[in-house]
């Protein structure tokens, strides 16, 4: 079986007739109707010219076939029937590739038939995060389901998104930049393009393409949101990707030793533990589409992405919170695989949980999933992945206690193993979702024809 499933969608006619079973494609009806409607013009034409056929054959044509009438008004009755089906088929077939062309152009029609038809109507899917650990997850999540909705925070200070903040009055496209890109269809291009950086003398040094892109569609659209949608729809994004507040917030952290850090980039870089953590203003409001979309998902991802500095800033959204905390989603928190310098450091898989806990409440999350792959590879607990700090895998402590379901399993990247692998995490994502979600709307298995480029 395996044999024939790699000769079928190793060749593009084969691929095309396994597209065509995959259930949800909506297309097969409107084939089966077109099939229909030619076996009734055939049938008139036979009845009109009197074509003997096998007995057996036209004993059954006659008995469902108007029999007795005269061969004329049995030939004009199916031929005509078969003409209204056939062209109601043809309407209906052609109006629903039609749209599919227009909006993916550059796609073979029925991988559009299947994004667009299966993964268009999966789960509805909330991840919350930022930095570089959401679109690591976005990027292998987009197989599963079209209905994804990345929450971001926009609590960045840094960089060339920090100085656009600054500059242009907008929010901090980087972390959204980095969304739109692992959602885009044609992500290895548009990751060159997008993350390109100016190198000059003057004021364009070191700023991103894809943020100062994101600030004129802005600009363009009237609003930074309005930007960050017209961005969405240039790269055909599988899914939408929302500020979590549309107020201008910075986030305030107090460390055990009493230093207070102001702004994101000072807090990320702290060397002492953190003892807490504010957004001023305080009460910012979330952003409508935001807080929809929690209240209406079907599962809620929490990471994986640096905890202080690029999950809890949503959590720190009081709507947010409040939204997490009373939607009947299932709600899944995404450990980190390793712990972060002057951070999570010496922090278990418990004690990451519990900070979310902490902003959340005690029973607001279902399950946390965290790795088991703790073979030693090259690397790990070295300077080559992580620069001059050594990185530590987090381990799970043992025997796992918690009322939360703990989901253990190997997410790591063979090649970077302080770093998710965004297939077997998207993978064991949707594993999970099934065992614990049932039949509720579930989440398709990854369609192999595909290959890694879609």
């Amino acid at each position: 079986m395996s044999k024939l499933m790699h000769f079928l969608t190793s060749r593009r006619i084969g691929r095309a007739f396994l597209i065509l079973l995959v259930p949800g494609i909506a297309l097969k009806r409107w084939l089966a109707l077109g099939a229909f409607g030619a076996l009734c013009i055939a049938l008139g034409i036979i009845f009109a010219l009197k074509i003997s056929l096998w007995p057996g054959f036209t004993s059954l044509a006659e008995i469902i076939s108007l029999r007795g009438e005269p061969s004329i008004v049995r030939a004009g009755v199916f031929i005509g029937a078969g003409i209204v089906i056939a062209g109601a088929s043809f309407i209906y077939l052609t109006r629903s590739l039609t749209t599919l062309q227009v909006r993916r152009r550059h796609w073979r029609l029925l991988d559009s038939l299947y994004i667009e038809r299966v993964l268009g109507a999966g789960p509805k899917v909330v991840v919350i995060g930022g930095g570089s650990g959401l679109p690591n997850l976005l990027r292998g999540l987009k197989h599963y389901t079209g209905n994804i909705t990345a929450v971001v925070t926009v609590a960045d200070d840094g960089g060339s998104s920090g100085r656009l903040r600054t500059e242009l009055g907008i929010l901090p496209p980087g972390d959204i930049r980095n969304c739109l890109v692992a959602l885009a269809d044609s992500e290895d291009v548009m990751q060159r393009l997008m993350d390109y950086r100016f190198s000059s003398n003057g004021q364009l040094d070191g700023h991103s393409f894809g943020n100062m892109f994101i600030a004129a569609l802005a600009g363009i659209g009237g609003g930074f949101y309005q930007g960050v949608e017209i961005a969405g729809e240039l790269l055909a994004i599988r899914g939408r990707v929302i500020p979590s507040t549309s107020v201008d917030v910075t986030l305030v952290a107090r460390t055990v030793s009493g230093q207070q850090l102001i702004g994101e980039s000072r807090v990320g870089t702290a060397d002492d533990p953190l003892q807490s953590l504010a957004l001023l203003p305080a009460d910012a409001a979330a952003h409508p589409d935001a807080k929809r979309a929690i209240e209406e998902a079907d599962m809620i991802l929490l990471g994986p992405g640096s905890l202080f500095t690029s999950i809890v800033p949503n959590l720190l959204v009081p709507e947010i919170a409040s939204a997490i905390s009373n939607t009947a989603a299932l709600k899944l928190y995404v450990c980190n695989v390793a712990g972060e310098p002057g951070q999570t450091m010496d922090f278990s898989v418990l004690d990451h949980l519990e900070v979310i806990r902490h902003y959340l409440g005690p029973s607001s999350v279902n399950l946390v999933l965290a790795n088991d792959n703790f073979v030693p590879q090259s690397g790990v607990g070295g300077n080559s992945l992580e620069g001059a700090v050594p990185a530590k895998l987090i381990e799970v402590t043992q025997p796992w206690r918690d009322t939360t379901v703990c989901v253990l399993a190997d997410v790591i990247d063979a090649g970077n193993p302080t770093r998710h692998d965004p297939a077997k995490l998207a993978t064991v994502i949707a594993e999970t979702y099934r065992d614990y979600r049932g039949r509720r709307r579930r989440l398709p298995r990854r369609w192999l024809g595909f290959g890694d480029s879609l």
